[in-house]
This record gives C-alpha cells, structure tokens and sequence, in this order.
C-alpha cells in the first residue's frame, strides 16, 4: 500500500527540502542530514545556524542514535537523545528501538572500557561529557522521529515501555543528585508541526500580571492528570488593557477571527458603554483562557499568567478595548473568566471547540485549528497562495496568486478528488468540517494537490459564469461535475508531480480549453440519455441528487 502524503508530511517535507539546499546541497545523503536538523531545531528550539556538528553522531558505531544535544541554562543541563528516520516508507519498528537501546546502554550502562573501543569519537566524546556533567543534567528526552511515522504496533509499545523502565530508574537514581528525569516521545510530522507552532507562539516565555477584582482571592480550582482550572472575577478594563498592548497576539489558538461590529459585538460594545454595564458579568459568557504556567498571588491580589491565549471570549475582549478606545467602558465593569494550565495542544483543542461550541459558531470555526489546517495554510501560503482557514481571519498584506476559504476549498476536493460533485453542490458545511462525515477524506491529502483541484475548479467557475447570460444551464449548474470530468481525465498525469503540474497550469501551459471541452460534450451526453429515460424538471436539481455521483463515477471508469 502506498504512504499517504499528508498536509502534515507535505510541510515537513517543504522544510526538510529548504535545510538540504542550505546546508546539504553537494552532500550525499542530504535527506536524512537536513531532517536530523530539522528534528533538532524545532524539539530542542534552536536555529539550524546554531547546530554543532559535533551534536550529529550518526555514522560508524553511533548504536542507533543520530543526535546528542546538551542545553546548559543557569548551571543545569537538559539533555536530549535522537534516533531519526527521513524515509518516505519507515515506520515506527522495534528494530529501531532494539538499536536505541544498545546506545542508550553504552551512554549509562557500559564500563569506560567498552565506551572506548567504539570507532565513533563524536559518540565517545558525548558519552564521557554526559557522565562529567551527571549532577548537572536534570532531565534526560528520548525522542525517536520517524518521517512516515503512524501507527504504533504493540511489539514497539512494549518495546517503548522496557526502554523507559530500564532507563528512568538509572536516569533518576544517578543524575541530578538522585533527581533525574527521563522521557520518551514518538514523534511523527504532526508532533514536529505541533511543537513549531509552540515555539513560534509570540507570547511564549512572556509572563502576564493581571489583577484580581476577588478581594477575597480564592480561586476555584479543578486539577486533572497536570490540567488545572480556575475561575476569576477580572475587570473589563484589564482586559482592554491586554488586548491594547498584545492584539492578534492574544487570540493565536481562537478558532476564529474578530467579527467586527456585527449585531452581537454591537450589543457587547452597548452593554459595556450603557447603563446595563453594572449587569455585564450576568449577561456576558465571559473568557475563556489558556496559559502554560498559572501563579495565583493571593498576598498581592494579582495573577501571573505565561502565555497567555484568549481562546473563547475575543469578541467580547475586542469590544472592551474599543469602548475603552472610544473613551466610553464603563469603569464599573466585571468580566467572569475561567483559566486553564496545560501545555498539551490535544486538550487545548478540545477546550476551544468545547466552549466555543456553546455558542453560534460554525463546524467550520471550530476545526481551524486543526494541525491539518494549519498544515494546509503552511503550504498555500509558501506556494503564494492565501487559504482563509476561519472567519474572520487577519489577511497579510502581501499579494497572494488566489485566494480560497477553507469551506470553498472543502467543496472542491469533496467534487473532484472525493468524486462526489452532487454532494458537494448542496454546500452542507457539517458534511465538509465533521469528523464522522467527510472531513478526513476531504482534507487528509498533499496540499499541492488540494491547490491543483482548485485551479481546475477555478477555470470552470470562470466558464460558468460567463455563461450565465448566455444561458448555458450546463456550464452553470455543472461546474463542480465537469471540474470531476476534467480531473478524472488527467489524473494520471496530474499525480506524477503537483508541483509541475501547479506551474503548468499557472503558465498556461495546460490546454484546460481542450479538457473542458471534452468533459462538457461527457457531461452532456449522460444527461441527455439520462432525458431518454426520466424527464428532468430542473438541471441544477438533477445534479444536485446523490445518485448522480455513482453514475458519473460508473462512467467515467468505462
């Protein structure tokens, strides 16, 4: 069977690609050294120009490890061990591990004698560095980074698990003073994507002081497996404050963008101006927020807040910092806020749908942040492309070749990829962005592709509605079904290199002319014998009806 390309995949494959004409170029194996940079900057957060060649060990004797990274801060070390796998095929194998484990050992079991007769110096040096410095080294990452990575099978879980009893209790009884923590991590394309996202978070690192309005500060608090919840009463003004001074870098993690003055923010805005103002806490849902470190300072009243992200509640934020713009918020204002502790991107998520949810947003909103659409805005933002992932959304000002929404784009790849064009006509967003309908199968493909399915889509949308005068109700009612002929038609030739096929299509050098013709005279031909059979009252509902779909498919593979 062969791997599925994945937005996930395509992004780290765009990156691995940029590090080997950096750094790689006239080397051989470029592939495997550029994702060994790769897994390094972003898991240790570091740039590529920081990296030690000493750090990469890969080569003779390296025991199945790739990379050694010591990170001394303040007199402590955090030390992070890699195995790495660049292959488009490799899977998570307890292969892999077994050799893993055999370098861990010479790294904390073996005597120096053994340590010495290996012909790999780099190793040999980190080895005898690591023991040096055993007090100093506070933690110990495991990390095994697989390109291909998907599922784990049970024989390289048990693996896993033999590895961590071994070498957490040797971790914790000699380092660190008999304080030494281990840890090991699976990582594929979505935990490389996952963790870039954090460490491009602007506020990451940034401690945020807010004071609290409880005079008798005692928060609720609800912990869970590293997951703590409070509730505070803040004022309004604070909160205007915080969006004065750190805008769209509050709201990163919102699953959708700022509505302007629609009616409910108009509401808000009266309500926080208006004489009702004393009511606002009563009326109001409140924020919701999520942060990596929480410090409750129940002496100074205060709350001290690390990377601080308003993940439900910016519409409401946003209009107490214009009525505080407009000089009109109501000083008397209380605003109802609930804080999480976690840094696991998972649950972040949930919370975000969870209580976003409870309010009129879109299925559409709610999976924007999804790591395969923000995989996907990656990817059409680098081939200049603008993909608007959720309502709302901040344009950059750069100049883009197209622009799609993420509901648009939907529609089109359930049309002409999935090949379900009379589906895809009704334009049910549930059908589009639910993960039990037809999400996976819309969007878990090679954005390049997802691109080309939309430039096909596109020239036939610009013929649709110049046609619409002309009264072509084929052209116009058809646009998602002949974009599906048309696809089927080149889908050989279309797979062999979507980058080509992308710069193609954008230099004309794909006669479209041609291959709508020739899905037009298709199209008409099964509707005309489709007459023979059934009278149809109207086109657009016949191509809105779901057995088109099988009979178009039936077609097509005659």
């Amino acid at each position: 069977m062969k791997n599925k390309i994945t937005p996930e995949k395509t992004v780290v494959n765009l990156e691995i690609e940029s590090i080997e004409k950096k750094y790689f170029c006239k080397e051989k194996n470029k592939r495997g050294k550029a994702f060994h940079f790769l897994c390094l900057s972003i898991l240790n957060n570091i740039t590529c120009r920081d990296i030690s060649d000493e750090d990469i060990i890969d080569g003779n004797d390296e025991e199945g490890i790739d990379i050694i990274h010591l990170d001394e801060s303040e007199n402590k070390i955090v030390l992070s061990i890699f195995n790495c796998k660049s292959s488009f095929s490799d899977n998570f194998s307890a292969n892999d591990l077994t050799k893993l484990q055999a370098g861990l050992s010479y790294i904390f079991e073996k005597n120096l004698s053994d340590i010495q007769k290996l012909g790999n110096s780099k190793f040999v040096d980190k080895i005898i560095t690591i023991r040096d410095n055993k007090d100093k080294i506070i933690e110990v990452n495991v990390y095994y980074c697989v390109y291909n990575g998907g599922s784990i099978s049970n024989n390289v879980k048990r693996k896993q698990e033999e590895i961590e009893n071994t070498f957490s209790k040797i971790v914790k009884n000699y380092f660190n003073c008999g304080n030494g923590y281990f840890s090991f991590s699976f990582i594929d394309c979505k935990k490389l994507l996952e963790q870039k996202r954090k460490n491009e978070e602007p506020l990451k690192g940034v401690k945020i002081t807010i004071p609290s309005f409880d005079k008798n500060f005692n928060p609720i608090i609800e912990t869970k497996d590293g997951f703590k919840g409070y509730v505070a009463s803040i004022k309004a003004n604070d909160i205007a404050v915080l969006v004065k001074k750190y805008q769209d870098s509050l709201f990163e993690k919102n699953v959708r963008g700022w509505l302007k003055y629609n009616k409910k923010n108009t509401d808000i805005y009266t309500s926080a101006t208006s004489e009702e103002s004393e009511l606002f806490w009563f009326m109001n849902n409140g924020i919701t927020i999520i942060a990596d470190k929480i410090y409750p300072d129940p002496f100074n009243l205060k709350w001290e807040i690390e990377n601080l992200q308003i993940i439900n509640g910016q519409q409401t934020a946003r209009m107490l910092y214009e009525a505080l713009k407009t000089k009109k918020l109501k000083n008397n204002i209380i605003i109802l806020c609930r804080i999480y502790e976690t840094k696991d991107p998972n649950l972040i998520n949930k919370v975000a749908k969870a209580t976003n949810s409870q309010s009129s947003i879109g299925s559409r909103d709610l999976m924007s942040n999804e790591p395969e659409q923000i995989a996907i805005e990656k990817v059409f933002n680098r081939l200049n492309y603008y993909y608007e992932r959720q309502k709302g959304q901040i344009k950059p000002s750069k100049k883009f070749k197209k622009e799609v929404s993420s509901k648009k784009l939907a529609q089109i790849s359930l049309a002409i990829i999935c090949n379900k064009p009379s589906l895809a006509r009704k334009n049910i967003e549930d059908n589009f962005f639910n993960k039990e309908k037809y999400y996976k199968e819309i969007f878990e493909h090679d954005p390049k592709k997802l691109i080309l399915a939309y430039l096909v889509f596109d020239y036939c949308n610009k013929q649709s509605r110049n046609n619409k005068i002309k009264g072509d109700d084929l052209k116009y009612f058809g646009t998602l079904h002949l974009a599906n002929i048309i696809w089927n038609n080149n889908i050989n030739n279309f797979s062999k290199n979507f980058d080509a096929q992308i710069k193609n299509f954008e230099k004309g050098k794909i006669d479209i002319k041609k291959e709508y013709a020739k899905a037009y005279k298709k199209l008409n031909k099964i509707i005309t014998d489709t007459k023979k059979q059934e009278e149809i009252l109207s086109l657009g509902h016949y191509l809105s009806r779901l057995e088109v779909d099988s009979l178009l498919l039936k077609k097509l593979k005659k």
